[in-house]
Formats: structure tokens, C-alpha cells, sequence
């Protein structure tokens, strides 16, 4: 059986501050979320909003496409754009390429299932509400894909 909190954890290590390479002229990042928090008391930060998916039942295995996306919190609204704007250019490079070098995110080890790799496929400056707040924010969105391994009975 698939972990998806496990799965959706190790994305967002993936943008955790220490992990990820601050940008030269970039505000470093705070912290990175698998799930929602109860707030965000710090930016930049990212959060990990999950979308949709779909599975492709065959026997023995199922192939899960998981519609996954990486919010990258810049700040609250409303702010300097001219700043933000600068920020989220400097930003997106390194947000896109958080995964190249660990495709699988870690999961090599998992039991049953494996994640065969996290491909960003699309991103958007975007706004993101959060409780009473906005902020500033770049999208990006993933797919991972994962197969599981299954038995079963009829």
C-alpha cells in the first residue's frame, strides 16, 4: 500500500531551507510543509497542495499519476511588486529544478510501491489564499508517478 503523507513529505524536503540553494539576491527559504500547517509563520516558505490523480488498475500492479503542486509562498499580500516580482524570477530556476537530482524523492526503500520519479510539468505566478491572509506565490505543478504492488482476490 502506497504511504501518500510519505510521498507528499518527501516533496516537500526536497524544498526544505538547507536543502535547497538560496538564489544570489534571493530571501532565503523558511520552511517546507508536506500538509497544510495551522499557519505559516514565516515566509518564504512552501506548502504542498495536492490536486488530483489517476490509477491504471492491471494485475499485480497499479500505476498511480499523482497531480501534486508546490506552492512557494513569497509573501502576504499586499506588497512591493516590484520586490516580489524580482524575488519570484530569481525563485523559479532553483524551484523547478528541486527534484533533478533525486527524481524518486528519497523512496527508493519503500515497501511495496516505488516512486518512479516527480516531474514538475507546468508553474504559474499566482496568488494563494491562506486562512484570513493572501500571499504572493509561484505554482509549480508536479505529477508522480508511483507503482504499487497488489494482490488481488477475487
Amino acid at each position: 500500500m502506497i504511504a501518500f503523507k510519505a510521498i507528499c513529505d518527501a516533496l516537500a524536503a526536497r524544498y526544505q531551507a538547507g536543502t535547497i540553494a538560496t538564489p544570489s539576491g534571493a530571501v532565503a527559504m523558511r520552511k517546507a510543509y508536506g500538509q497544510l500547517p495551522k499557519n505559516i509563520p514565516a515566509v518564504p516558505a512552501v506548502v504542498i497542495d495536492v490536486q488530483d490523480g489517476t490509477l491504471t488498475a492491471n494485475p499485480g500492479q497499479w500505476k498511480h499519476e499523482m497531480a501534486i503542486d508546490v506552492v512557494f509562498l513569497l509573501a502576504k499580500r499586499p506588497g512591493d511588486t516590484a520586490r516580489v516580482d524580482a524575488q519570484r524570477q530569481l525563485w523559479l530556476p532553483t524551484l523547478l529544478a528541486a527534484t533533478q537530482a533525486q527524481l524518486k524523492l528519497g523512496l527508493g526503500g519503500a515497501v511495496g510501491y516505488s516512486v518512479d520519479k516527480a516531474l514538475p510539468v507546468g508553474w504559474e505566478f499566482t496568488e494563494f489564499p491562506f486562512g484570513a491572509d493572501s500571499y504572493d506565490a509561484i505554482r509549480i505543478h508536479y505529477t508522480v508517478f508511483v507503482t504499487e504492488n497488489v494482490t488481488l482476490t477475487a
